[in-house]
C-alpha cells in the first residue's frame, strides 16, 4: 500500500488515517482473494458448532 508516515496530527485524525489503511488493506486482500477464485475456503478445517 506505501504507507509510510501519518499525515496528520492529533489522536482523532491518526486513528481515522489507522482505520483507512486497515480497510483499504482488507478490501485489496479480498479483491485478490476473489480474482483467484478462492473464496468460500478456509485454511483450516471448520468445526460444527453444537
Amino acid at each position: 500500500l506505501g504507507f509510510r508516515q501519518y499525515l496528520y496530527r492529533g489522536k482523532k485524525n491518526v486513528l481515522a488515517q489507522s482505520i483507512l489503511v486497515a480497510l483499504a488493506y482488507n478490501i485489496n486482500k479480498l479483491h485478490f482473494k476473489i480474482q483467484g477464485n478462492r473464496t468460500g475456503t478456509f485454511l483450516t478445517e471448520m468445526s460444527r458448532i453444537a
